[in-house]
Formats: C-alpha cells, structure tokens, sequence
C-alpha cells in the first residue's frame, strides 16, 4: 500500500468489509460481530448501500476486495440491487458475500450470483452441514462460485470489557477493516462495539477530506485507531479456540 501511494500515485485499498444487515436467522453464542446482543436489528437500504459505497469509492484508486456481509446477507430484501451495484464498479477488482450456509437464496438472487464476479463464502457449523450441503448444491446447480470453509473453527474473542493492554499488535485481523454508517472501523467487531453503544471514536469519516481520510486510513493500519483493540481478545493468543457456530439456549 505504501509502494503504490509513494512510488506509483496511487491509493489502493486491499480489503474492506461491509455490513447491509444485523439481522441473523441463528444466534451463535461466539459470534464475532456481537449480532445476537444488538437489540434492534435491521437492513441496512440499498440507497445508503451505495452512497456509503460510493463516498468510499471516491477517496481510493482501487479496493481489491469487497466482503459483503452481516447478520445473515441472504435475508436482505435488496441483495440482488446490492450485488448488481457492486459487481458494475470497476474499482472493485473482486467481491466475497458471507453466509452461515443455513438459507438457501432465492431464485432471483442465485441467478444475479451467477453473472456476477462474486465468490460466495460458505461457513461450515458442524450442527448445520446438512443445511450447508443443500446450499451449496444449490450454488453448483446454478454455476454460483463459492469457497466452502471446511472445518472451520473460531475463537472466543471474549466478552466487552478492558483488557490490561492492547491486542492490536498480536491480532491477525487488524486487516479486516469494516464499513458501517459512513465510518471505517479497524475490524467488523469494532463497528458492532459501536453499534451497541461503546464509544471508543475510532471510526474514519468516509466523507471527510480526501488527504486527511487517506491519512487517517494509514494511522489506523498502523494501530492508531485501536482503542476498541483493548475490549476484544481478537484472533490472538489470548483466544481460545472454540467450535463454529454453537448456538446460544
């Protein structure tokens, strides 16, 4: 990033995920963006989708990709809009959309997924395979391009209180930096921290001066925006490793 800014004039992005939903069909115990706990879940419209895109856009020379995700993206009523925006957008080079496995889209949705350069994230919960299996039959029958996440497993990243040091350093998620409601946050689990009312002022202004946003976004891939790092043992030692998607009682 730095090469491209200094020696090519360019200001290339390489990743930024982007929530259209706090709504989830399960309630997993560990979920990492906290969307069990938040108490008014919703859909993000397809028109502050795109201005938020767009503003975004309009501060960098390239994203390389774009995850789309949530909650449960498959609920979204506008996921076609969605998806048929995003995939026009030649700044963005590639797109990924989440997905639990447990929701089979629709017709509609899975024909927009096929002519469309997005690769479908498929997260395997061991209590969910079958549910799983069947999307993703679905996918193949519909030529849907997808990664299936065999085996995967999570960490706790523990309950929001402060922790004695930061884990910014240590954690290998620091990279995930998360769009929600105008502001670039250091992860996804940060924006939802302040979703739920943890004011740590860590979000960059998306519509805020071009030299200062492009400033400000390299003070936090530095770790200057890592105040929420002190409230989330992230993907670090400090985390133990746990089974994906255990649903809570």
């Amino acid at each position: 990033m730095l090469f491209r800014q200094k020696i090519c004039r360019r200001f290339d992005v390489p990743y930024i995920e982007c929530f259209i939903t706090t709504k989830c069909n399960l309630k997993c115990k560990h979920c990492s963006n906290l969307i069990p706990y938040i108490e008014k879940r919703k859909h993000m419209p397809f028109v502050d989708f795109k201005r938020d895109l767009d503003t975004f856009l309009a501060q960098i020379d390239r994203l390389y990709r774009l995850k789309i995700h949530g909650g449960e993206v498959f609920l979204h009523p506008e996921l076609c809009d969605i998806i048929g925006y995003a995939d026009g957008l030649k700044k963005i080079k590639s797109i990924r959309i989440a997905t639990n496995g447990t929701i089979v889209p629709s017709e509609k949705v899975l024909k927009t997924l096929a002519k469309s350069k997005v690769v479908v994230q498929v997260s395997d919960y061991p209590i969910f395979s079958v549910k799983a299996e069947q999307t993703i039959k679905m996918f193949e029958a519909h030529g849907v391009k997808y990664v299936f996440l065999q085996g995967q497993k999570w960490q706790n990243m523990g309950e929001i209180k402060k922790r004695a040091t930061n884990r910014f350093e240590s954690c290998s998620i620091t990279r995930c930096t998360s769009l929600y409601r105008g502001k670039i946050y250091i992860c996804s689990r940060a924006a939802m921290m302040e979703e739920q009312g943890c004011h740590f002022y860590d979000g960059i202004d998306i519509a805020s001066d071009k030299k200062d946003f492009r400033a400000e976004m390299l003070r936090l891939y530095r770790g200057a925006h890592s105040k929420a790092c002190f409230y989330c043992d992230g993907d670090t030692e400090f985390a133990k490793e746990i089974s994906a998607g255990e649903q809570l009682t």
